[in-house]
C-alpha cells in the first residue's frame, strides 16, 4: 500500500487528487460485492477459497514489481491491480471474519478480535516504515517483490492450519437476495446494531481517508519524503497496535462500554484536529499515534459489541454489512479528501474531517443515546 501510494504519487504523477481516486477505485468492488459475499461464505470450502486468494494477490505483487523493474509501469497499471485486489477483499474480509467467530467460544472473542486487530495493526505499524526506508535505499520495485514472496509464508500457514467442522447452518441454501433482505430486516428490527454500525460509518467516511493523503505531508509540508510517509503511517500502526493489546483488559474493567466509544471518537477529533495544524514532524507523529489508539479503540468496542451478540445464523451476513460500511465507505471518503486537497490544501483537509467526524459523531449519540446506553449494558 505504500509502495503503491508513493508510486501514484510523486512519481508517476504530480496530481494529488489521484492519490484518493486510486484509494476508490480499490474500496470500490466493496461496494459492490461484499453484500452478496456474506451471503455466500458458509456455501463455500473457507481453505480453498483463502489460498486462491493469496495466490492471486502474490501474482499482482509479483506482476507489478516486473513492470516496474522493466521501466514499464504505467499509471493504468495501478488502478487494474487496486480494482482487482479490491475485488478479492470484498469476498475475503467476511470469510475471514467470520472464521475467528467459529475458531474460539463466545467467551474469548473479545480477546480473540483484540489479538486479530493488534496482528492486522502490527502490519500497519511495522510494514510502512520498512518500506520508507526500503524505497530510499534501494527503488520501489523491491517493496513490490517483498510484498509478493511474503505470501509464501501465508500460503504455507494456510496449509498448515487444521481447520474444525463447521456447523452448517439452514439460511445458506437460500435464494441470495432472500437472505440479504433477512440480514438487513434483522438489522432494522434491533436498533442498536444501526447504531453501532453508524459510528463505523462516521469514523470510516470522515477519518480513515486521511491517510490517503498522509504522503502529501510527507512530501510537501514536513519535507521527509519517502521515510518520513512510511514512518506518518507507522505512526498510526503503532497506535492501533497498542490499542489492540490493551484493549481486552479495558473492555473488561469498563463496565459502561458505551463510554469507550464516546472517549475513542473525542480523543480522535482531537488528534487529528492537532494533527492538521502540527508545526513539527514529531508532533504530527505522536498525534497520529494517540488517534491510530483512539480510532482503533472505537472500532474494536462496537465490533466486539456486534460480533458477540449476533445470533450465529446471521453472522456471514452481519460480517458483509459491516465490511460494506467499514471498507465500502472508504472510497467516498478517499474521494472526499482527495477533492479537498485540491480545494482547500492538505491541513485543511484534515481539519474539515475532523470536524464532521464530531459534528456526525454528535448528532448520533444525541440522537440515540438513551437507546444506545440501555441496550449496551443490556448486552453485555
Amino acid at each position: 500500500m505504500i509502495a503503491e501510494q508513493w508510486l501514484v504519487y510523486p512519481i508517476l504523477t504530480t496530481n494529488k487528487s489521484l492519490l484518493g481516486l486510486i484509494g476508490a477505485v480499490g474500496m470500490l468492488p466493496m461496494l459492490l460485492f461484499v453484500l452478496f459475499a456474506g451471503v455466500l461464505v458458509d456455501r463455500v470450502n473457507k481453505r480453498n477459497v483463502f489460498l486462491l486468494f493469496q495466490y492471486v494477490y502474490m501474482a499482482i505483487a509479483l506482476v507489478l514489481f516486473f513492470l516496474i523493474a522493466t521501466h514499464q509501469i504505467q499509471l493504468w497499471h495501478i488502478f487494474v491491480a487496486a480494482l482487482v485486489s479490491g475485488t478479492i477483499l470484498a469476498f475475503e474480509s467476511p470469510t475471514r471474519m467470520t472464521f475467528v467467530m467459529d475458531l474460539v467460544d463466545k467467551k474469548d472473542l473479545p480477546s480473540a478480535l483484540a489479538l486479530n486487530q493488534a496482528m492486522f495493526n502490527s502490519a500497519r505499524a511495522i510494514g510502512p516504515a520498512l518500506a520508507g526506508f526500503t524505497i530510499a535505499a534501494i527503488g520501489i520495485a523491491p517493496a513490490y517483490l517483498a510484498n509478493g514472496l511474503s505470501f509464501f509464508a501465508v500460503i504455507a500457514s494456510i496449509y498448515m492450519m487444521r481447520f474444525p467442522k463447521m456447523e452448517k447452518v439452514i439460511v445458506q441454501h437460500q435464494p441470495i437476495l432472500k437472505g440479504l433482505k433477512e440480514g438487513f430486516q434483522f438489522i432494522g428490527d434491533h436498533k442498536i446494531y444501526i447504531a453501532l454500525l453508524g459510528i463505523v460509518g462516521i469514523l470510516t467516511f470522515f477519518s480513515w481517508p486521511i491517510a490517503t493523503i498522509l504522503p502529501v505531508f510527507a512530501h510537501d509540508i514536513f519535507k521527509t519524503g519517502e521515510v518520513g510517509f512510511g514512518l506518518l503511517q507507522s505512526a498510526f500502526g503503532i497506535g492501533a497496535v497498542f490499542a489492540g493489546l490493551s484493549f481486552h483488559t479495558l473492555y473488561a474493567k469498563v463496565t459502561k462500554k458505551y463510554l469507550l466509544i464516546y472517549i475513542g471518537m473525542a480523543v480522535t477529533v482531537v488528534m487529528f484536529s492537532i494533527f492538521a495544524w502540527a508545526p513539527w514532524f514529531s508532533l504530527a507523529l505522536l498525534v497520529q499515534m494517540i488517534g491510530g489508539w483512539a480510532i482503533s479503540t472505537t472500532y474494536a468496542t462496537a465490533n466486539t459489541l456486534i460480533v458477540t451478540t449476533i445470533p450465529q445464523e446471521f453472522r456471514g451476513r452481519m460480517m458483509s454489512i459491516y465490511m460494506f460500511i467499514f471498507m465500502g465507505g472508504m472510497p467516498f471518503g478517499a474521494l472526499l479528501s482527495s477533492g479537498l486537497v485540491h480545494l482547500v490544501g492538505a491541513r485543511m483537509t484534515v481539519f474539515l474531517c475532523a470536524m464532521s467526524t464530531l459534528v456526525a459523531g454528535l448528532t448520533l449519540i444525541l440522537s440515540m443515546r438513551q437507546k444506545l446506553q440501555s441496550k449496551i449494558m443490556t448486552m453485555v
